[in-house]
């Protein structure tokens, strides 16, 4: 388990509206630069979405990052999670692999 390096949080003022969290891994796929800054988790809650809660969270990550010097910003979903990845795409991520894990119980 990576070690959570920063974390923000949306609410207004009485009701938690989302969060993100940041660590920084020693590489992470479809990366040039090493270390990178991951995206460990990031929601908004379901009454709170559209409304620019998770790209407020998301700049809030790209600016701590790019303060400490990082040229890249990484993250990842489940490959069914397609308003993940649009939430992802209206950022300015890019995808870069998809991959199927697979585990068999033997006898």
């Amino acid at each position: 388990m990576p070690t959570i390096a920063a974390v923000f949080l949306a609410d207004d003022e009485t009701t938690p509206l989302g969060f993100i969290e940041l660590a920084v891994r020693s590489f992470s796929d479809g990366c040039e630069s090493m270390p990178v800054p991951h995206v460990e988790g990031w929601y908004v809650e379901p009454f709170a979405r559209g409304r620019g809660i998770g790209r407020a969270l998301m700049q809030a990550a790209e600016d701590w990052a790019r303060d400490r010097g990082f040229t890249e910003l990484a993250s990842d979903t489940e490959p069914w999670n397609e308003r993940s990845i649009a939430a992802h795409a209206r950022c300015g991520f890019r995808e870069t692999e998809r991959l199927v894990k697979f585990c068999k119980t033997l006898d």
